[in-house]
């Protein structure tokens, strides 16, 4: 077999970081050299990045990280908000959909973690693929996972693996909800809930410890050998044409942002992830809605949603027949995931009603923090 590309890099800042992966994943969309490239790498302290599909400002505490000199940004894949630093190992594995067949981009989430937890198994955790993208050890979170594919097929393929992790720090930027609670509560309901490879075996452990084992793991998965081929100058200089148009890019990282005049909010936990609703009505028109949150795979239909329903009346069997039909035309499986039609008709003429009360909410949400539910905050499962 063809060897893959390997290559390794440090402290890298969060916009070069998120680049280098897109500039991975064009790479291999444009006829590589090589089947598939693994590149792993860790973000200077620290970094604090959205996923493709949220708010950020609902997500991020972007007042702190500018005091605490926090880098920010938003991903290309989707999930929850998460904070990288030298403690996390990051994962990108590149490919295209040539060198690896598959019908649903689940089976990709399967296929590419399973040597995230070999590696795991290796150095003496039993890790399981739990929910809709992570990686658990006794049902606490030790990574997370996501996907994006090109419209030409290319993969991009990414882990958060927490070698280890600041609490403390990450409780300061990302607003999840246990911030009403005293910094010790924080803490201890946080560590419920997710845990780190330190943490799993009792000891300090640096990402020079786990590199090697994770490098191996993926060459022994798809029976491969590695050639050490970091980035070219010329590379480097397309990787910082990237970073420069897109991740450093105000566009970019403020896309999904509610506009000034949505006064109406609502929050949904599903098994598809956590989805934010935010509308502006005109009267009893709709003028615009918005649908965010960590979820992967639906961008598509919630475009669609927001388009159709622009100008349209703000009436329950207008906003029920809107959502129907984009279920209809778009060729996707949310509902295997649980989201169906009606959570989100429900979610949006929840947040309708909210903004003609001309009551503004806030909701905090956060991928490390997946099962947090409360009746002041998540709309009731029907």
């Amino acid at each position: 077999m063809t060897p893959y590309r390997y290559i390794e890099e440090a402290d890298t800042s969060a916009s070069y970081g998120l680049a280098a992966d897109e500039y991975l994943m064009e790479y291999h969309q444009q006829g590589a050299v090589y089947p598939a490239s693994l590149r792993l790498y860790n973000y200077r302290n620290y970094a604090v990045l959205a996923g493709r599909f949220q708010a950020i400002e609902a997500e991020i505490d972007l007042a702190v990280c500018k005091q605490q000199g926090f880098e920010y940004g938003r991903r290309l894949t989707g999930g929850g908000a998460i904070l990288m630093g030298s403690g996390q190992l990051g994962i990108c594995f590149a490919t295209s959909s040539a060198t690896f067949k598959w019908e649903h981009i689940r089976e990709l989430y399967h296929l590419f973690s399973a040597p995230v937890i070999e590696a795991l198994k290796l150095l003496g955790i039993e890790a399981k693929f739990r929910s809709k993208n992570d990686l658990e050890v006794n049902g606490r979170k030790i990574a997370g996972l996501g996907v994006h594919v090109s419209a030409s097929g290319a993969i991009q393929f990414h882990t958060s693996l927490l070698v280890a992790l600041d609490i403390e720090q990450m409780l300061k930027v990302l607003k999840i909800p246990v911030q009403k609670y005293a910094d010790k509560k924080k803490i201890a309901s946080v560590e419920q809930r997710i845990t780190t490879v330190s943490r799993e075996l009792g000891r300090p452990v640096t990402l020079a410890e786990v590199i090697p084992v994770v490098k191996h793991c993926f060459a022994e998965a798809f029976a491969t050998s590695f050639v050490d081929d970091g980035f070219t100058a010329t590379e480097k200089a397309a990787i910082r044409a990237l970073e420069d148009k897109r991740y450093l890019s105000e566009e970019w990282i403020f896309q999904r942002s509610p506009q000034a005049d949505m006064t109406g909010m609502s929050l949904k936990k599903t098994p598809a992830g956590l989805l934010r609703t935010y509308i502006g009505l005109k009267g009893e028109t709709i003028k615009s809605v918005l649908l965010t949150g960590d979820f992967f795979e639906q961008a598509g239909i919630f475009t669609k949603i927001e388009a159709d329903l622009k100008w349209s009346s703000m009436d329950i069997e207008n906003i029920r027949q809107v959502v129907n039909k984009a279920f209809q035309q778009q060729e996707l499986a949310a509902m295997q995931y649980g989201l169906s039609p009606e959570v989100i008709t429900q979610c949006i003429w929840l947040a309708a009603q909210r903004a003609m009360a001309a009551e503004r909410y806030t909701y905090k949400g956060s991928c490390y923090y997946p099962k947090q539910e409360t009746s002041e905050t998540i709309i009731k499962e029907s």
